[in-house]
């Protein structure tokens, strides 16, 4: 099983209890497909991405967690993730389908395509001179220099 997969199944177990706040990680992500010896450092992948939060890491056990609102953002397909995660669950937002299978709509203007998909290209971001050229245009015509 690939990373991404593993990265899903446990930021879906997550989401789906993000309203109890802190949760024992032991006890929600026990029953799921992870490898033990995986489950740890997949979840320290997603802290350190911002997923999910851990204040307290035991010496034994797994501990105590939550997902942060970034997560349940990149869950509900209102922004990228900043890893390959592969979602396997449907979840429905505000009755739009964001997302079914290994399939996520991240946005409006997106073609549905598998997150880790490697021949995906993602736009690149605009060059500074763009931003400042822009930004420069819209004082000009905002106050009138010539």
């Amino acid at each position: 099983m690939r990373d991404s997969e593993l990265r899903g199944f446990i930021l879906e177990a997550l989401y789906n209890q993000r309203r109890k706040g802190l949760v024992n990680l032991d006890q929600e992500l026990g029953g799921l497909p992870v490898p033990r010896g995986a489950t740890e450092s997949i979840l320290r992948q997603l802290v350190k991405k911002g997923l999910v939060e851990r204040p307290i890491q035991p010496l034994n056990g797994l501990g105590t967690g939550r997902i942060t609102a970034y997560g349940i953002d990149v869950v509900q397909g209102k922004t990228s993730p900043p890893l390959s995660i592969l979602l396997q669950q449907r979840i429905t937002v505000q009755d739009e389908q964001v997302g079914e299978g290994n399939i996520q709509n991240v946005s409006d203007t997106k073609l549905n395509v598998p997150m880790d998909h490697p021949e995906v290209s993602q736009d690149k971001p605009k060059s500074s001179f763009g931003r400042i050229r822009k930004w420069w245009k819209y004082l000009v015509e905002r106050f009138g220099w010539v």
